[in-house]
């Protein structure tokens, strides 16, 4: 064997061993780019999950939101008897409400009083001159309301709300 068919012979050698290599290397760059991709992939699906549970949530908070707008609506108008102590509760009842966005609101199920409840009166209205008594002998104070309502989604998201609210009544 002459000394140029040994070279040829050690090169082609060479070329099949780097061509092999080669292949190898690019397969294990396409299995990374792949995994990259996978994992890239599940993040978003995993973000786009916590921005719908975060949706629902905030959307039963604002129906909650609302039913406690309709609460400081029932203690402003709500007729009182002259004779309240705490935890006289007002006679009408929040009804449950559906919104027109598919949610609604209704009281809160685990609270102890499904109504809008007295806690305590307070200080002489302010807004009266002479808010200690007026003419007809009655007490003017003011009174302290507390209000818990549950607001939900069409797919089970729950939000609760407790709020106090106040109200000038005449005592006897």
């Amino acid at each position: 064997m002459n000394m140029h068919a040994r070279t040829t012979a050690t090169k082609e050698g060479r070329q099949r061993r780097e061509g092999g290599a080669a292949l190898i290397v690019s397969m294990m760059m396409l299995v990374l780019m792949g995994l990259l991709g996978m994992a890239s992939l599940d993040s978003a699906m995993r973000d786009r999950q916590i921005a719908g549970y975060t949706s629902r949530a905030r959307s039963a908070l604002y129906a909650a939101d609302a039913g406690v707008a309709a609460a400081l609506d029932m203690v402003r108008t709500a007729p009182l008897p002259t004779a309240l102590a705490p935890g006289d509760c007002i006679t009408q009842v929040l009804p449950q409400t559906n919104l027109p966005n598919g949610t609604s609101y209704q009281p809160d199920t685990t609270a102890a009083s499904n109504n809008v409840c007295m806690l305590a009166s307070a200080d002489p209205c302010s807004e009266l001159d002479a808010s200690i008594e007026v003419g007809s002998g009655s007490t003017f104070l003011y009174t302290l309301w507390d209000m818990r309502v549950q607001g939900e989604t069409t797919d089970g998201a729950v939000a609760r709300v407790q709020a106090t609210s106040q109200r000038c009544h005449a005592f006897n």
